[in-house]
């Protein structure tokens, strides 16, 4: 059985903990939702020792399960003042089980800045003061140099060391190359503790026990055929999650000019297949390259420049449209180097993309001036008034500018699809706990399915089930993509199900995957109830209620009824 490994920074001492039964059989999502409900006083500030910074891999983590290798950090977020889960890729979730970990709990406040490995021996603790400063990509050469090529880092960069409400974590692949768990302010949260980095090694390990072996392995045969049968996998190996630009675009709900309009004329220039042709003739870049062990789509990349120089790994959707279009740049260099410079710096690259666009709109800098964007990116890491501004996300931003049209619910921006048009993704923004997250109830019409997405009606029906569905996907620890072929083949939810019995070594409830994901939602708005959230923060900004989203002319008018009904369980 897996455990807790709790460290107390402050007495710079630890221990493993067995999962007590209110967090016994959880992991990912659900379980650090419960620890944070459950041990973190609600009312205290983010940035306060008594908020629990976690690391919790998923109940499929550490196995050959496909793509099961995402981690989920958890706390109370200083950007929300809610209760908070970001999700990343990486190797870090994979090596946690084989270390008899399911999740770290980061307790307290050291003294100094720290560096903390694990591994067979239990935990290090190492002054961090010669990375103190550094971004993320010198970080990890340095500790990659000193601790091997084996081991798996997640640091935070200056914003996280400055408390910035944007700041990121930041998790290595496989081959060292940058993943984040960009959202909610987790990287201010890991410097309020006064920890730069968290090193961890499974040399040594034996890895995982499966109770059924037999059951797990055709479990994992039957998903991995079923996901690559999937009509839409084919398009994320070719082109990646930027393949979703020119289809947004076409459904007229590409986030433009902030959020102003929903189509941009330069979207052929920041597409999937535009990037995936500047690739094809640029030495060294990588079309399919996989974030984790076990992935069987490969719909990150590796970008460089005509040179073959990496830019940044991976170039993503929702990067490229917040710091693209939302911004009118059209440069795909230039937003990849915006990228680069956020990843390093260690700050979100959606809420500062929104930011950008604030800043634009209030004269800061001249709409589609992407090389003065970038300049002010890396203000953030030199500590400017105005990149201090920027690296608190789009809702300081906006404020501290004066802007009447601030795209954020609960203090967090919007993702890179809008609401007037996209509504059930649009109620999802408006009433998730996490603040407006896409990866919590995504919904995006496909061919397979008679969804209208623009229609006022049964929107809070399919972000309640979507809720519900990614809470459990976040808690087994299994990629977004990985995990859409099963809203449409339900046999493929049952392989799920059939791989956690045989790892248990036990029968499961049917119901089990809604189950799992009711849990950590009631936990999640349990939290936020307490914290002082009510329905009335279950909202978008009047804006998307007012102002028509050109050229279709949609607002969202989706009912206030309607949002107050998504979350009663």
């Amino acid at each position: 059985m897996l455990k807790l490994l709790r460290i107390d920074l402050g007495k710079q001492s630890y221990v493993f903990e067995k999962l007590s039964p209110e967090y016994a059989k959880l992991g990912g999502r659900a379980l650090s939702s419960q620890i944070i409900n459950r041990e973190v006083p609600p009312t205290v500030d983010a940035l306060d020792p008594r908020n629990k910074l976690i690391f919790a891999a998923g109940i499929l983590a550490g196995t050959n399960f496909p793509n099961s290798g995402r981690l989920s950090v958890g706390a109370k977020s200083p950007l929300t003042g809610g209760i908070k889960e970001a999700n990343a890729g990486g190797s870090a979730a994979q090596k946690m089980p084989k270390l008899g970990i399911q999740a770290i709990v980061l307790e307290g406040c050291a003294d100094k800045l720290t560096t903390l490995k694990i591994d067979t021996q239990g935990v290090t603790f190492m002054q961090a003061n010669s990375i103190k400063g550094m971004g993320n990509y010198q970080v990890i050469e340095n500790l990659k140099q000193e601790h091997g090529d084996k081991v798996a880092i997640i640091s935070i960069g200056p914003a996280g060391e400055k408390k910035l409400k944007a700041a990121s974590v930041s998790v290595t692949s496989p081959d060292f190359h940058i993943r984040m768990a960009a959202r909610g302010g987790m990287g201010a949260v890991m410097g309020s503790k006064n920890i730069k980095a968290v090193i961890i090694d499974d040399q040594g390990t034996k890895g995982v026990k499966i109770r059924d072996k037999e059951a797990f392995k055709s479990a994992v045969s039957k998903f991995t055929k079923g996901v690559l049968a999937y009509p839409m996998i084919e398009a994320l190996k070719v082109f990646g999650t930027p393949v979703l630009v020119n289809m947004i675009n076409a459904l007229g709900c590409l986030p433009t000019r902030n959020y102003s309009i929903g189509q941009f004329d330069g979207a052929h220039k920041i597409s999937g297949e535009y990037i995936a042709g500047l690739m094809a003739d640029r030495p060294n870049s990588v079309s399919d390259h996989k974030c984790m062990a076990g992935c069987i789509i490969g719909c990150s990349n590796i970008f460089t420049d005509e040179k073959g120089e990496v830019i940044v790994s991976g170039l993503e959707y929702e990067s490229i449209v917040l710091t693209g279009s939302n911004c009118m740049i059209d440069d795909i260099d230039t937003i990849a180097k915006i990228n680069r410079a956020c990843n390093d710096i260690g700050v979100d690259t959606m809420d500062v993309g929104a930011a950008i666009a604030l800043a634009m709109e209030g004269g800061l800098l001249k709409m589609g001036d992407g090389n003065a964007a970038l300049s002010l990116v890396k203000e953030i890491g030199s500590g400017s008034k105005n990149g201090l501004m920027l690296g608190n996300g789009c809702k300081t931003t906006g404020e501290k500018l004066g802007s009447k049209r601030i795209p954020h619910v609960k203090g967090q921006s919007l993702a890179a699809y809008d609401p007037r048009g996209l509504k059930g993704t649009g109620t999802t923004y408006a009433t998730s706990a996490m603040g407006a997250d896409h990866t919590v109830g995504n919904a995006i019409p496909n061919p397979l399915s008679q969804y209208d997405p623009s229609s006022s009606q049964g929107q809070w029906q399919i972000s309640s089930f979507l809720q519900i569905y990614h809470a459990a996907i976040d808690s087994l620890g299994l990629c977004l993509f990985a995990s859409l072929p099963a809203l449409d083949f339900a046999d493929l939810q049952g392989h799920v199900v059939q791989g956690v019995a045989a790892l248990y070594g036990e029968s499961l409830d049917k119901d089990y995957i809604k189950q799992l994901g009711i849990s950590a939602l009631k936990a999640e708005r349990d939290f936020n109830t307490r914290a002082g959230f009510t329905k009335e923060d279950d909202r978008l900004p009047l804006f998307f209620k007012e102002e028509p989203l050109l050229p279709s002319g949609n607002v969202f008018d989706v009912s206030d009824e309607d949002l107050d009904k998504v979350n009663a369980f």
